[in-house]
C-alpha cells in the first residue's frame, strides 16, 4: 500500500523539549517590549537610527505675544523679524498659562540622512499644543505636546500625543528646511488646575521646550510596534485560554521578544524583519482596501471639539485648525482615511482665520474625506435652548453647508450632549434630518439604557432611527477591545450587529493620528485570519445609517423609544450659572419681538429694510452660546464671562433693532407724548398690572387710569393687550383688588379669590377663598411649610454638571427672618421677607396684582427674588407642599408638555429626581391644580405632593466663582381650576415669563398687518410662536417678498383654527413649509385659505404637539 507524501516530515526521534505559554509569566511578560525598565534595550530603543539636537542642526527664534490673545501669522512672521525676539533652546521656558508664542525654525539636514530612503523627522515639543505652518504660512497640522492624557478609569490608554513632524522628501534632499510653529500654552484639555481636568485653570502653570529634535526613524520598527500592540490586545482579549485568537497571539508576541536582538546595525534590523514576519502568521499583511463585505463595525475619524469649555472660543478657533489640518495631512498619507465634523460655526471660524486651510477642507469634501455632518450650527445643549432656537440651530447649519459645500446632513450629530428633548426628533425630520447619533446616555449612573439601535419617537409621534454606538464614546483608539464592545454590548443584536466606531481623540481636539490608522489596518488584515475579529471598515457616518436602515427594513425590525432621552447624570445644569440661562432666555424672547415687528415694518413702512445681516449675526452669537458646556453652566470662568459679555452685547443691539422696527411703524405716535404704548411679542390678550419705568411715566390724558407707586424706578399702572400685542392703559376700578392684614407676627396677603399667609417665617397657608380649600400641607422629607429650602450639594464626580438624588435628604428649611407690609395699594399688595443664612441674604417681594373679576381664574403669587448668594457647595430651592395628589406631574417643553412620575417605584422613576423644564412644572388633581412658573429657572423636583423649583447653586468646579454674588429673579405661584390642559396655565405661563415692551406714544398706535388667531372648542393650544420673514428673500437678486409664521399645538390635542391677516396685499401663495424653508415635504398638502373682505383667512388643522412653518408669497 503506497503512503501519501508529506509536505514536512515529523521525525521518528527527538530531543526537543516544548511546552505550552505560561500565561501569567508570557502575558505580564510584554508590558517589557514597549515600555517598562528595559527602554534602553527592547523595542523603543531602536525606533531612532539617528537623532540630533545641536543648535548647528535645529535653529530656533521665538517671538512671545504681549496678550493672551492668537497672533495671525503675518503678524507673527513680521515680529519675528524685529527685535523682541530670542533665540530658543531644547529646555528653555516657552511661556505660562494661556500665552501665545510663534517660533521660526531653520534646520540643516546632513548629507547621512539624504543618502538614506528612511523618513526623516523634525519631534518638536513644547509639552502643549502647537501649530505648524510652512513659509507662506499654511497650516501644516498640530502639534500635541506633554505626556498622554489620561483617563482614571482606564490608565494608560489614551495616545493622543503627536510631536513628529515629517520632513518633505525635496527639502531632505535640499538639505534644509524652514518652518513655522505658532505655541499656545494651554494643553490640549486645558489647564485644570494640580491636574485635575474639570477644575479651574491653573494660572501659574510653566511650559519648557522638551524636545526640539531631527530624527531619521527606523521605520519597520515604528511598524513593529504597531505590530506588536495590536497581537498584545489580542493576548489580553478577555476570552483568554478559551481564545484561538488570544493564545496565537500571545505566542507570536513572545516569539518577537525571542528573536529580538540589539547587537549591532544589522542584527537589529534582521530582528526586526523577523519579528514582522512572525507577527504576519496572526496579523496578516497591512491593507488599505476595506469592502462593505460581512462589515460588523463602520469605523469614522472623529474630533469632538468642545466649542467652549475649558478654554475660551479663541483657544478653539486655534484648535480646529490644528486638528482639521492633522487630517488633511493624513488623507495624504493614508488613502483610505475618511473624517468628519461638525458645527457649522467651527466651518465658520476656519475660513475666516485660516482660510488656505478652509479650502483645503473644501476639497477634501468635495472628495468624499471629509464629511460635514450634524446640520446644526454647532453640537447644541437640547433641554434649554427655546424650541425656536433648535430650530434656528439647524436652518442656519442645514443652509451654510449647503451654500459652502453644496451638501446637507441627513444625521443629526450629537454625541456629548446632556439629554435630548421630546420635540427635538419632529425638529431633526423638518430640518430633513433622519438618523440620530449620541452616546452620551451610556454615562447613565442609574440605569443602562436598554437599546443601542432604535427608532426614537418625539411628543409628536415623529420619528428617527437613533444609533447609540456600544463602543460608549466617541474618542476611541481603534483598538481591539472597543471592536469587541461594538459586538458584545450592542444591546440589539436581534436586529443588527453593525455599529458605528467613532475614532480620534477628542473633546479637547486633536483627532486620529496615524497611530491609529495603522491599527485599524492590522484589524482589518486580522480579521480575514480569524473570526474572533469584527470586521472592521472605514466609511462615512451616512453610508453606516443608509445601510442600517437598508437591513432593518426602514427600522420595522428595530425597538422603539417614545417621549424624551433622559440622561441620568449632569442634573446641575438646569441650575448652573445663572446669568448664562437668563441671558439666553433674554435673547430669545428680544429676537421674537424684534422679528414680529420688523416683519410688518419691512411690509409697511417705507423706505425700512428688515435687518436680516444684522439679525443673522445676533442668530449666530445666541446660538454659539447654546453650546453643551457654555449654555448649561459648566465651563471655566473665562468662558462664562466671554458669554455674558456676548448677551450684553447683543441685547442692546437687538434692543436698537426693536426700537428702529417701532419708529419706522410709528414715526408720529412713538417718541413724546401723554400716553403708553405697549407691545407684546406673545399676542395674548389680556388684563394684567405692568411695571412702568419713571422716565415713561406719564399719566395718560383723559383716562382715568391710577398709577401706583412701587420702587425708585418703576410705577405700576393697568393694561389690556389685545391679541395682536398692542395694549394700553386701562382703569383698574372694577379689578378684583388686593390687600394684606397683619395679626401680630402673622402676615396674610390676599384678594377676594386667593389667601396666603406667612407665619412663624414660613408660608403656612395658601387658601382658595372660592372653594374653600386648603393648599399648602405636610409633604416629603419633613417640609411642613411652603419656603426656602438650602441643600447640602455635594455631587460625586462632576461639580457644576451634577446633582445627585442624595441631596434631598440633606436640606433644612430656611426661615424668614424679617417680615414686612412693602405696599398695600389698588393695583399691587407685598409682602417683604429676609432670609439671611450662612454668607448670604434672600429678600422674597411676594405679591398678589389687580386682576380681572372671574371666579373661574385664580391669581398668581408673584415673588420677586433679590439674592446676595456667597455659599459654597450649596443648593437653594423654594418648596411648595400641596394638598394635591397625583401619580404624575406635568412640565413645560420645547413647543408643549411631558409628563413625568412624582413616585418613585422603579429606578427609572428614581433617577428623575431632578428634571428639566420650560416655564413651569405643574402638580394637579381632577378639577384642580396649582403650577411652579418661572422664566429661566429651569430645574424643577417634584416629589409625591410637593414641588419644588431650584434657585441657585454654588458649586467650585469649573469655575470657583460659580454663581457667586448678587441676582434677581421672579417666579410665580399659579393655583388654578382643572387639570393643566384645561386650566389655561400654559398661555398664562407665557404672559408670565415674557416681558412686556413699553414706549412712550402721542397717541395708542394701531399695527398695519394683524394677525388674529381663533381656535376651535376642541382646543385653545395652538400658539403663534414666530412671525419673521423668509430666509430666501434675502438672497442675491431674489425678488420674493416672504412672511413664515410657526405654530404649534402646545397641549396634547387634535384642534382646528383659523388665523386671519389683516393689511397685507393679496398673496401670489400660501404653502406649508419645513423648518429650513422649503416646501416639497408638503407638496401633497395644499394650504386652505381665501381672501375675504380684504383679508387672508387660512384655515388650519392640527395633530397632538404638531409644529407647523406657514410661507406667505408676495410679488
Amino acid at each position: 500500500m503506497s503512503k501519501r507524501p508529506h509536505s514536512v516530515a515529523y521525525p521518528q526521534l527527538s530531543e526537543e523539549v516544548e511546552h505550552n505559554l505560561l500565561p501569567g509569566i508570557s502575558l505580564k511578560r510584554l508590558d517589557l517590549f514597549l515600555e517598562g525598565p528595559y527602554n534602553d534595550f527592547n523595542l523603543t530603543s531602536v525606533l531612532d537610527r539617528i537623532r540630533l539636537d545641536d543648535v548647528e542642526t535645529v535653529r530656533m527664534t521665538i517671538w512671545s505675544a504681549p496678550t493672551i490673545e492668537k497672533v495671525p501669522f503675518e503678524e507673527a512672521v513680521q515680529n519675528l523679524q524685529g527685535p523682541d525676539i530670542q533665540v530658543l533652546k531644547k529646555g528653555d521656558l516657552i511661556g505660562g498659562s494661556w500665552s501665545q508664542h510663534w517660533v521660526k525654525v531653520e534646520i540643516m539636514i546632513p548629507v547621512s540622512f539624504r543618502e538614506s530612503d528612511e523618513p526623516v523627522v523634525f519631534e518638536f515639543d513644547p509639552s502643549c499644543e502647537a501649530l505648524i505652518f510652512d513659509r507662506n504660512g499654511h497650516p501644516l497640522h498640530g502639534i500635541t505636546g506633554g505626556p498622554n492624557s489620561t483617563i482614571t478609569a482606564y490608565p494608560g490608554y489614551v495616545e493622543d500625543r503627536r510631536i513628529e513632524h515629517i520632513i518633505p522628501r525635496e527639502a531632505v534632499q535640499a538639505g534644509k528646511y524652514e518652518c513655522y510653529i505658532e505655541v499656545a500654552c494651554n494643553g490640549i484639555f486645558g489647564i485644570g488646575i494640580n491636574g485635575y481636568r474639570h477644575h479651574e485653570p491653573d494660572m501659574n502653570m510653566k511650559y519648557h521646550l522638551a524636545s526640539a529634535d531631527l530624527v531619521q526613524i527606523r521605520s519597520e520598527a515604528h511598524a513593529l510596534q504597531v505590530d506588536f500592540q495590536i497581537l498584545k490586545q489580542f493576548a489580553r482579549s478577555p476570552e483568554g485560554e478559551k481564545s484561538s485568537l488570544s493564545r496565537q497571539a500571545l505566542k507570536a508576541a513572545n516569539e518577537i521578544m525571542n528573536v529580538f536582538s540589539r547587537d549591532s546595525e544589522e542584527r537589529i534590523d534582521e530582528s526586526i524583519r523577523k519579528g514582522r514576519t512572525i507577527a504576519m502568521r496572526v496579523i496578516g499583511a497591512s491593507v488599505t482596501d476595506m469592502d462593505d463585505d460581512e462589515t460588523k463595525i463602520w469605523a469614522i475619524g472623529h474630533c469632538h471639539i468642545d466649542t467652549g469649555w475649558l478654554w475660551r472660543y479663541a483657544h478653539t478657533q486655534q484648535k480646529i485648525a490644528r486638528s482639521w489640518s492633522t487630517q488633511i495631512d493624513l488623507m495624504d498619507r493614508y488613502p483610505e482615511h475618511q473624517f468628519t465634523a461638525s458645527s457649522a460655526q467651527q466651518y465658520v471660524w476656519l475660513e475666516q482665520l485660516y482660510p488656505t486651510l478652509f479650502q483645503k477642507v473644501k476639497r477634501a469634501v468635495l472628495d468624499q474625506k471629509f464629511h460635514p455632518i450634524g446640520g446644526s450650527w454647532l453640537e447644541h445643549d437640547c433641554v434649554l435652548p427655546s424650541g425656536e432656537s433648535l430650530i434656528r440651530q439647524y436652518l442656519y447649519g442645514q443652509r451654510w453647508f449647503e451654500e459652502k459645500f453644496g451638501v446637507r446632513s441627513n444625521i443629526a450629530w450629537l454625541p456629548d450632549t446632556f439629554g435630548y428633548a421630546s420635540q427635538l426628533p419632529q425638529i431633526l425630520r423638518l430640518a430633513g434630518i433622519d438618523y440620530f447619533f449620541t452616546q452620551k446616555l451610556s454615562w447613565n449612573n442609574i440605569n443602562i439604557f436598554p437599546h443601542s439601535t432604535f427608532n426614537w419617537s418625539g411628543l409628536d409621534g415623529s420619528r428617527v432611527l437613533a444609533h447609540m454606538t456600544p463602543t460608549d464614546t466617541y474618542n476611541a483608539q481603534a483598538n481591539f477591545s472597543e471592536l469587541q464592545k461594538g459586538i458584545i454590548q450592542n444591546k440589539n443584536l436581534e436586529s443588527t450587529d453593525q455599529c458605528l466606531l467613532l475614532f480620534g481623540n477628542g473633546d479637547g481636539g486633536g483627532g486620529p493620528i496615524s497611530l491609529m490608522l495603522e491599527k485599524l489596518r492590522r484589524l482589518n488584515s486580522s480579521c480575514k485570519k480569524n473570526q474572533e475579529i469584527p470586521k472592521v471598515k472605514i466609511a462615512s457616518a451616512e453610508k453606516f445609517f443608509e445601510h442600517l436602515c437598508e437591513t432593518t427594513d426602514g427600522g420595522k425590525t428595530l425597538s422603539d423609544w417614545k417621549g424624551e432621552l433622559y440622561f441620568e447624570l449632569h442634573r446641575g445644569i438646569f441650575t448652573s450659572q445663572a446669568k448664562i440661562k437668563n441671558g439666553n432666555q433674554t435673547m430669545e424672547k428680544l429676537l421674537r419681538d424684534v422679528e414680529y415687528f420688523a416683519t410688518i415694518a419691512s411690509f409697511s413702512a417705507p423706505n425700512y429694510e428688515y435687518p436680516k445681516d444684522q439679525l443673522d449675526d445676533i442668530w449666530h452669537d445666541v446660538m454659539l452660546n447654546h453650546f453643551h458646556d457654555v449654555l448649561p453652566g459648566t465651563s471655566i470662568k473665562m468662558v462664562n464671562d466671554d458669554a455674558i459679555e456676548i448677551y450684553e452685547k447683543r441685547t442692546r443691539q437687538a434692543q436698537h433693532i426693536l426700537d428702529q422696527a417701532l419708529r419706522a411703524l410709528f414715526p408720529y405716535e412713538l417718541g413724546e407724548g401723554g400716553q403708553l404704548a405697549i407691545f407684546d411679542g406673545t399676542r395674548i390678550p389680556r388684563q394684567q398690572v405692568v411695571e412702568v419705568p419713571h422716565l415713561l411715566n406719564h399719566r395718560a390724558e383723559g383716562e382715568d387710569t391710577q398709577v401706583s407707586h412701587e420702587d425708585s424706578t418703576t410705577t405700576l399702572a393697568y393694561c389690556r393687550i389685545d391679541n395682536n400685542g398692542i395694549g394700553s392703559l386701562l382703569s383698574p376700578d372694577s379689578c378684583a383688588q388686593p390687600s394684606i392684614v397683619q395679626d401680630g407676627s402673622t402676615l396674610t396677603l390676599s384678594n377676594s379669590i386667593i389667601k396666603l399667609t406667612i407665619s412663624n417665617g414660613r408660608i403656612t397657608s395658601l387658601y382658595d377663598s372660592v372653594l374653600g380649600r386648603e393648599l399648602v400641607t405636610s409633604g416629603v422629607g419633613g417640609i411642613k411649610t411652603a419656603g426656602l429650602m438650602i441643600y447640602d450639594d455635594y455631587p460625586l464626580s462632576y461639580d457644576a454638571w451634577d446633582a445627585e438624588i442624595y441631596h434631598l435628604k440633606m436640606g433644612r428649611e430656611i426661615l424668614f427672618d424679617e417680615v414686612e407690609v412693602l405696599r398695600v395699594e389698588p393695583l399691587r399688595s407685598t409682602i417683604r421677607t429676609i432670609s439671611r443664612f450662612g454668607k448670604s441674604e434672600v429678600v422674597l417681594d411676594i405679591s398678589i396684582d389687580a386682576m380681572e373679576r372671574d371666579e373661574s381664574q385664580r391669581p398668581s403669587i408673584r415673588i420677586d427674588a433679590k439674592v446676595n448668594w456667597h455659599e459654597t457647595h450649596k443648593f437653594l430651592k423654594f418648596a411648595l407642599p400641596l394638598d394635591i395628589h397625583s401619580s404624575t406631574a406635568t412640565y413645560g417643553t420645547q413647543f408643549g408638555i411631558i409628563e413625568r412620575p412624582t413616585h418613585r417605584n422603579t429606578s427609572i422613576d428614581q433617577a428623575k429626581f431632578e428634571v428639566p423644564a420650560h416655564m413651569f412644572a405643574d402638580l394637579s388633581e381632577s378639577g384642580y391644580g396649582v403650577s411652579l412658573i418661572s422664566n429661566y429657572k429651569y430645574g424643577y423636583a417634584v416629589e409625591g405632593n410637593t414641588m419644588r423649583i431650584s434657585l441657585l447653586r454654588s458649586a467650585t468646579a469649573p469655575d470657583v466663582d460659580q454663581d457667586r454674588g448678587y441676582h434677581e429673579f421672579t417666579f410665580n405661584i399659579l393655583p388654578h381650576l382643572g387639570r393643566l390642559v384645561e386650566s389655561g396655565v400654559y398661555k398664562r405661563a407665557l404672559t408670565l415669563t415674557n416681558p412686556l415692551r413699553i414706549y412712550r406714544t402721542k397717541s395708542i398706535p394701531k399695527l398695519p398687518i394683524t394677525f388674529d388667531l381663533q381656535q376651535g372648542n376642541q382646543s385653545q393650544g395652538i400658539i403663534l410662536e414666530t412671525i419673521k420673514r423668509g430666509e430666501n428673500d434675502f438672497i442675491f437678486d431674489s425678488k420674493d417678498r416672504t412672511i413664515i409664521l410657526r405654530l404649534y399645538e402646545s397641549l396634547g390635542g387634535r384642534s382646528k383654527a383659523s388665523l386671519r391677516i389683516s393689511g397685507i396685499p393679496t398673496p401670489k401663495a400660501i404653502k406649508w413649509l419645513n423648518v429650513l424653508e422649503e416646501p416639497e415635504l408638503f407638496s401633497h398638502d395644499p394650504v386652505q385659505w381665501e381672501t375675504k373682505n380684504d383679508s387672508v383667512e387660512i384655515t388650519m388643522d392640527f395633530r397632538c404637539f404638531e409644529i407647523k412653518t406657514l410661507g406667505i408669497y408676495f410679488d
